[in-house]
């Protein structure tokens, strides 16, 4: 597994890295939903009621994506515990989820 350098930009990390893990179109569904439940998740909760429930984010967002991974797309150099990553700081995962989810919504991902 190769750790991020100075020298790896965002584009070099979305195409060589991260989008190979993400073929399986359930899988991509998946991250498109946690990423989109996620945007609704922060202003809903915030505006509620219970505020609170803003702690509740980073689970909203990310579990399609990891469910995803192990129904669909298993990789086991990576395993199933995704989020454990070291390879590559997680707000370019994050960051790249967000990406997806706007390509495949604008019908500009690229099946390679």
């Amino acid at each position: 597994m190769a750790l991020a350098t100075a020298s790896t930009s965002f584009q070099s990390f979305y195409y060589e890295h991260f989008l190979p893990e993400h073929r399986h179109p359930h899988n991509i569904a998946l991250h498109v939903l946690g990423t989109l439940l996620g945007l609704v998740w922060l202003p809903v909760s915030l505006l509620s009621a219970w505020p609170w429930l803003v702690v509740l984010f980073p689970l909203v967002h990310a579990a399609p994506g990891l469910i995803g991974h192990r129904l669909f797309e298993r990789n086991e150099r990576v395993g199933d515990l995704r989020v454990l990553r070291t390879d590559f700081t997680k707000s370019w995962f994050i960051a790249a989820n967000h990406r997806l989810a706007c390509d495949v919504l604008r019908g500009r991902l690229e099946h390679r």
